[in-house]
């Protein structure tokens, strides 16, 4: 199996944060200044594989992002959720939980993460522990 999630979880210069269970990361095509995911280290298809255990701590892991969201980059809302499935909208076919700022009423198209945006971000977000 080739699953880009897999082979990110390797690569922690990137990652927000970092545990046993998930790892938290900005995604390169964010809907919002400041998309997050927040992916299992182990391979599961999509949530209703995951322990509940594990499954337990990602949710806390996003709870924890969500509200530096509000805090650090001032968002008036975000959204937090996962996709189940091709028809749901899921891409790729790891387990991981979207945190997604909202800073104005409406939606906003996807857009690539630039160097300068990411860099800021990574300073901002960036944490050892929550």
């Amino acid at each position: 199996m080739d699953c880009v999630f897999c082979r990110l979880s390797a690569d922690s210069e990137d990652h927000l944060y970092d545990d046993g269970n998930c790892y938290v990361v900005l995604d390169i095509n964010p809907v919002t200044r400041g998309h997050m995911l927040v992916i299992t280290k182990k391979h599961y298809e999509n949530m209703l594989d995951v322990p509940k255990d594990e499954l337990s701590s990602c949710f806390g892991i996003a709870q924890d992002f969500a509200r530096l969201a509000m805090e650090k980059l001032k968002a008036k809302g975000v959204n937090v959720g996962t996709n189940i499935g091709e028809y749901a909208g899921q891409v790729v076919m790891h387990t991981h939980i979207h945190i997604i700022p909202r800073y104005s009423h409406g939606y906003s198209k996807r857009h690539a993460l630039g160097k300068e945006e990411k860099a800021e971000l990574l300073i901002i977000l960036k944490k050892r522990s929550i």
